[in-house]
């Protein structure tokens, strides 16, 4: 009889561990090895193909083989850019990469290899997705532009097109005073994934001082091209730039009697005389052609541009020139044609500006110069249209 109860008892216990190591296998098999995969970034700069670069990565010599044969049937693998980046993915169960991925920094697509288990490579073109972001600003100006707009978290790039787009109306570094309003409506368009900002433009600004109100309206006519305009139809983008640089003070005005401080007497002064450190950029204010550029006399260091409409002017003092600028090249509006410098006679570091209309010298802080472009006929309709929604929406800022 004990020993019938003592076999019932062993019986129990093993069938209850039996149970207890199936259900633990149970659990085991419900619970695999959780895989964390490795990535690695490597970014192009210049002088760097994808060669040298590959071997910059854990990847084995016949991975980088594998992968270079599989991208030279997607990519010219020879025109990778500085900025351009490749991300690699490693298994961490299979010793082997899984996947490869290539950046064009310029683009908005991407390159994808995916390695299967059975070591079959698949290779696709992949467009990333965008997300576009309006923003709607106002703000008052306390000590500069760049300050007051910065504290408003406008992006840099966007900063410096707003205070570009006015050039032609407003210098921003002379005219600007404490309480100037400033309204800016602009659209920004980032990589959804990493929020990354792609392009940013600016669809409609205003900037208002105690006296003025200047509008600038971004639209394409008829003909493709897009411009800003003002509440009229007519282009924010004047014949010439308000400025030739950007200097620090005017040291000496358009005169007829000024006394030279070298020669030690009077005589006309028909320019404007900006002061500014050596080295200082100075642009063309307009279109043209330079027709000349070589030392010249009390001039120093000159460049004289032409420009449509019978209009020429004259870049004096300067240290050295721009890159490329000689007799007979064509310059364009905000081009580089100099530095400041103090060749010829000259007392300190400036640059004597000069504009001549014909055969006579104007005085440049006075000259009015007429819009570029005006809209007409069925532009100017579409443009009506357009701007009220955009005007009404600056005024309510």
């Amino acid at each position: 009889m004990i020993m019938k109860k003592f076999l019932s008892c062993v019986i129990l216990i093993f069938f209850i561990f039996a149970g207890c190591s199936k259900k633990q296998e149970q659990v085991t098999e419900q619970q695999p090895v959780e895989e964390i995969p490795e990535v690695e970034t490597f970014v192009f700069y210049q002088g760097t193909n994808f060669n040298d670069l590959l071997h910059k990565s854990k990847l084995q010599p016949s991975e980088i083989t594998e992968i270079l044969a599989e991208l030279k049937k997607m990519v010219n693998i020879n025109n990778c850019k500085p900025n351009d980046f490749y991300e690699v993915t490693y298994s961490t169960v299979v010793p082997s990469w899984q996947n490869f991925k290539y950046f064009p920094s310029s683009e908005l697509f991407f390159y994808e290899l995916t390695k299967s288990t059975d070591n079959i490579i698949n290779g696709q073109k992949i467009q990333l997705e965008t997300t576009k972001n309006r923003y709607e600003i106002s703000g008052t100006i306390e000590n500069s532009l760049w300050n007051s707009m910065a504290a408003e978290n406008i992006s840099p790039n966007i900063i410096i097109s707003f205070a570009n787009m006015f050039a032609w109306q407003f210098d921003f570094l002379t005219d600007t005073r404490n309480g100037d309003k400033f309204k800016i409506i602009y659209e920004t368009e980032t990589l959804t994934k990493t929020q990354n900002i792609i392009s940013a433009k600016i669809l409609a600004g205003q900037y208002k001082t105690a006296t003025h109100t200047f509008n600038a309206i971004a639209f394409k006519d008829s003909k493709g091209y897009e411009n800003y305009f003002d509440e009229n139809g007519k282009s924010i983008k004047s014949s010439f730039l308000k400025a030739p640089l950007q200097f620090k003070r005017i040291s000496s005005y358009f005169t007829k009697a000024r006394f030279h401080p070298i020669l030690k007497y009077y005589r006309p002064h028909e320019g404007i005389d900006y002061a500014a450190p050596t080295g200082t950029p100075v642009s063309a204010i307009g279109d043209g052609v330079v027709i000349k550029s070589q030392k010249s006399g009390g001039y120093g260091n000159l460049v004289i541009i032409k420009h449509p409409n019978g209009y020429s002017t004259y870049y004096g003092h300067l240290s050295k020139y721009g890159r490329g600028i000689k007799k007979g090249v064509r310059v364009k509006q905000g081009q580089v044609i100099g530095y400041v410098g103090a060749t010829g006679l000259a007392t300190g570091p400036h640059l004597d500006f000069r504009i001549q209309l014909n055969v006579k010298f104007l005085n440049f802080l006075k000259l009015k110069t007429p819009p570029n472009i005006t809209l007409k006929g069925q532009d100017k309709i579409k443009f009506d249209e357009y701007k009220t929604e955009l005007l009404q929406k600056l005024n309510n800022l």
